[in-house]
């Protein structure tokens, strides 16, 4: 299991002679786990505008240039490559690779080979692995969970969430290798590979070709556990967004391009005997159907009969897996798609009827019985704890968290982090089952972690609800209760949501809510208020000549009128008696816009 926690450094070997540059992948300062297998490529290129010659390649000692893979013409009029597929070294320890041309030039990348099997006496091992990850959940998206969901007593937290219980706790780096702030699909390889990658990029390393599938690949965590395992072992993907999106993806799928959803969802059914993925869930479906059937393929496969015929049972309703669920023995192997891209978010799931109307919306009536994320990770254990004797590798994803704090959305970010934090739930409980048996060889491994962090998110204080706006402008900012300055001002700094059995909030406008202020946002309107349907933060204009400008959205949180508070607020004395209510001349002011 060690190859999940592996982490490196990023260095790209540089040349004696300045005439010839190197390109060598894996990357200096790179750990691959013993036996697990990768592609090496070497690139030589010149500043002549000619190749270089004689290009050799040495790995430990021995010349391996005899084994070139690569294509005679190559892929530049400047460059020469070497690439050898499928290669991998058994014997832990320093790995050097070096590279010179016939000019002299040379360049080297040490790695390390890392032992991850064998006999310790002192450690478990783990048959199973959970890895859960939050996309984009920083600790502020956590604390703000766990505040709304669970409370604060006494200035402490009322209760945790399930992810603040495991008994280990820390921090991680997640720079990609072309990058100091990475993307998902980097981010998500960077566990299921041990190995960096480039931003856009998953289970690849960069090359100077321009075919995006044949970039040199390393293998997975899933697909070496197949390979040394047998077909016993099994390959889970549960997400809330489309199937094909980076991190689902950086699971199983071997691209440099992370959009390239048609070609990743075929990629997913024609190599299921390396990847075992035998569970996948989430949204995308569009990708698996011809253009002419509606989707967006641009061939005329239909992959969903394609998976039928394998023996894959097919859910595409909430209802579908509840009965999946209650089936006396679950499937062997699944595919759930949900929605053509991603699925509705937890608020609007949640909040349909009350709070949300974003399901009622003509267009998303077909995703009213869209499942829960707790539930899908639910049925993905049942049946890969059924059918994999060897084990499993679930991956489950919480991808909202992200999507939604792009856009600044606060409650939706946060009922997200909620809804991921319940499978969370999920997943302890099947580990607790595992590991606490009279069988000493069916342990789990359960693992929380996020790729990155998303909307330099950051906790602002709590409603002053002395100061609920009536329109934006200066009483928007007097709502944020940060400091007390003024006796009169002692307010109770607690927010006072109430939440049903699940954790969720009644109400996402109590009078003194949890306020979010956002970093590395759009522009944007904000006055504190829930949005009643899921809207973008910004849009874009055109402008004379064809300029396109990203502008704050005038159809959420505009000037209009909201509902202010019951009662007037005392006049505080340290502001002139003009500006201490919503009927200020500020408060008439050109909305702000954030």
């Amino acid at each position: 299991m060690k190859l999940l926690a592996l982490a490196m450094g990023v260095l790209v070997a540089v040349p004696a002679s300045a005439a010839t540059t190197f390109r060598i992948m894996p990357p200096d300062g790179g750990v691959l786990a013993a036996g697990q297998r990768f592609d090496l490529r070497v690139e030589a290129t010149s500043d002549t505008g000619t190749p270089p010659q004689g290009l050799k390649v040495v790995l430990n000692g021995r010349d391996l240039t005899g084994r070139n893979q690569a294509p005679a013409d190559g892929a530049s009029p400047s460059a020469v490559a070497f690439l050898l597929r499928d290669f991998s070294v058994s014997v832990p320890g320093p790995l050097l690779i070096r590279a010179t041309t016939s000019d002299g030039a040379a360049a080297d990348a040490a790695l390390t080979v890392g032992a991850w099997q064998g006999q310790r006496a002192t450690v478990p091992r783990a048959r199973n692995i959970i890895l859960l990850l939050g996309d984009g959940m920083g600790a502020a998206h956590r604390t703000a969970a766990r505040i709304v969901s669970r409370g604060v007593k006494n200035g402490k937290a009322a209760s945790r969430l399930a992810m603040d219980t495991l008994d280990v706790t820390g921090m991680v780096m997640t720079g990609s290798l072309n990058s100091i702030i990475t993307d998902s699909s980097p981010g998500m390889a960077a566990y299921s590979t041990g190995q960096k990658n480039n931003n856009n990029q998953e289970g690849v390393f960069p090359d100077n070709t321009a075919n995006a599938f044949d970039n040199p690949r390393i293998e997975y965590l899933g697909e070496l556990l197949r390979r040394t395992r047998g077909s016993g072992f099994n390959v889970g993907i549960v997400t809330t967004a489309d199937v094909t999106d980076s991190t689902p993806a950086a699971n199983a799928a071997h691209t440099a391009d992370r959009f390239a959803g048609p070609a990743i969802a075929a990629q997913f059914f024609d190599e299921r005997q390396t990847n075992a993925v035998t569970v996948l869930l989430g949204g995308g479906s569009r990708h698996f159907v011809p253009k002419a059937a509606g989707g967006s393929r641009p061939d005329d496969r239909q992959l969903t009969d394609e998976y039928a015929r394998a023996g894959y049972v097919r859910a595409q309703t909430a209802s579908d897996v509840h009965s999946l669920l209650a089936a006396a023995t679950p499937p062997a192997a699944i595919l759930g798609l949900f929605h053509p891209s991603h699925l509705p978010v937890a608020f609007d799931k949640v909040g349909a009827g009350t709070y949300s109307d974003e399901l009622a919306q003509p267009e998303n009536r077909a995703y009213r019985d869209t499942p829960m994320l707790e539930d899908l990770t639910r049925l993905a254990l049942r049946s890969l704890d059924t059918h994999s004797p060897a084990g499993f590798y679930l991956m489950v994803e919480g991808a909202s968290i992200d999507k939604r704090a792009h856009a600044a959305d606060a409650e939706r970010t946060i009922w997200d982090t909620i809804e991921f934090d319940r499978a969370v739930q999920v997943a302890l409980d099947f580990a607790r089952g595992t590991n606490t048996d009279r069988d000493p060889t069916n342990d789990t491994l359960v693992l929380v972690t996020a790729d990155h962090e998303c909307g330099g998110m950051a906790i602002i204080g709590v409603g002053n609800e002395r100061y609920r706006p009536s329109t934006l402008g200066r009483p928007v900012r007097d709502y944020a209760a940060v400091f007390r300055f003024d006796p009169v001002q002692q307010l109770p700094f607690f927010p006072n949501y109430t939440v049903d059995a699940r954790g969720f909030p009644n109400e996402p406008d109590p009078s003194r809510k949890l306020l979010l202020g956002w970093a590395a946002a759009p522009d944007r309107y904000e006055n504190w208020l829930a949005n009643r349907t899921m809207t973008e933060a910004a849009v874009v204009e055109k402008r004379e000549g064809g300029l396109e400008v990203a502008i704050a959205n005038s159809a959420r949180d505009t000037a209009e009128p909201v509902a202010g508070p019951a009662t007037p607020p005392p006049t505080c004395r340290s502001r002139p008696p003009d500006q201490a209510r919503g009927s200020s001349p500020a408060s008439t002011r050109t909305p702000t816009s954030f």
